[in-house]
């Protein structure tokens, strides 16, 4: 009976890798960090998808500029500005 209701707090796979994804944009509150945790200690899959979106966040840390746009010539800026004013007003 108590591992019933256990495996009732326990979040599923989907909800953890929603977590994962969700902790390195914003802080997950008390209770979604807690199932979270626990969650990644007992199960393995998880734990290795956890590992792999964090390498994956590193390296694209390491490999794009702080400011893109710096890397840009003033004609290759405002072809993009005129672009996305463009699209803009067709989806209005």
């Amino acid at each position: 009976m108590a591992r019933e209701a256990f495996m009732n707090l326990m979040l599923g796979c989907r909800q953890i890798a929603r977590n994962v994804s969700r902790a390195h944009d914003a802080d997950l509150t008390g209770w979604a960090r807690m199932a979270t945790r626990l969650h990644l200690f007992l199960c393995p899959p998880c734990r290795a998808y956890a590992r792999d979106i964090a390498a994956l966040r590193r390296r694209i840390g390491e490999t794009v500029p702080a400011d893109p746009e710096q890397h840009l010539s003033t004609d290759a800026r405002q072809r993009v500005c005129k672009a996305a004013d463009d699209e803009g007003g067709r989806s209005s």
